[in-house]
């Protein structure tokens, strides 16, 4: 399954050929900087974890996201950096179609993601779902992640909003594992975002993140798919 990568990442660079065309694109820059604190209450175990999103869409639907984070848990020596580079297809109508490469440290190992996604937006309301095939590099173990979320924001709630999805690993060395999410956010007025989530995993462990970003333009096309920003304190 090593090999597979390789067609995966011809088909990136068929994309970005695509995009290529400099003198015809609209670069306008779209993103986001988030900065989070969050804790496991049965583990008693808190977080941290810095990440950002930056990417454009072209004139001709074409996009391009990169993500970068890096994150630490208490009582775990080593951090936890990913990357990822999404490329997607945005026909008009709120909608957007992709696929994305990752790959992050999770000590004791290092995993690639291979996965397509889907979104639509449609003012208010926002949709996303993935499904991703995990590579495990210091093993010859691999599985498999795939998530939903969803968020509601109209403008009569004054910049509040509503939101929540789940995300399930599995075939990991350590077993399968879940988490179902709900949470509200309140946008102010110069492109920052104050936002506080609740979840529950498979283990009957509470988990709770507050974050606070920093939009740039239409913010990401894309949600992060690494192991802290799907799962959170777990």
């Amino acid at each position: 399954m090593k090999h597979g990568l390789r067609p995966f990442g011809a088909a990136i660079c068929g994309a970005l050929a695509l995009a290529a065309p400099a003198a015809e694109a609209q670069r306008a820059l779209q993103g986001e900087l988030s900065f989070e604190l969050g804790r496991n209450q049965e583990k008693s175990r808190n977080y941290k974890h810095i990440a950002t999103s930056l990417g454009t869409t072209f004139d001709n639907g074409v996009g391009l996201q990169l993500d970068l984070s890096v994150g630490k848990f208490e009582s775990v020596i080593s951090t936890q950096p990913a990357a990822a580079v999404h490329v997607y297809f945005a026909p008009g109508g709120g909608w957007a179609l992709g696929a994305y490469l990752s790959g992050e440290d999770q000590r004791p190992g290092n995993y690639v993601h291979l996965g397509l996604e889907a979104g639509y937006d449609a003012g208010p309301f926002d949709l996303e779902a993935y499904a991703a095939y995990r590579d495990d590099r210091a093993a010859s173990s691999d599985g498999s992640r795939y998530g939903i979320a969803a968020a509601y924001a109209p403008d009569s709630w004054n910049g509040a909003g509503l939101f929540g999805g789940g995300h399930v690993d599995e075939g990991l060395p350590g077993g399968d594992r879940s988490i179902a999410y709900l949470g509200t956010d309140y946008r102010f007025g110069n492109n920052t975002r104050l936002s506080l989530m609740a979840g529950r995993t498979d283990l009957s462990e509470t988990v709770m993140k507050l974050s606070y970003s920093i939009t740039f333009g239409d913010g990401p096309r894309f949600s992060r798919r690494d192991n802290m920003s799907t799962f959170g304190p777990y």
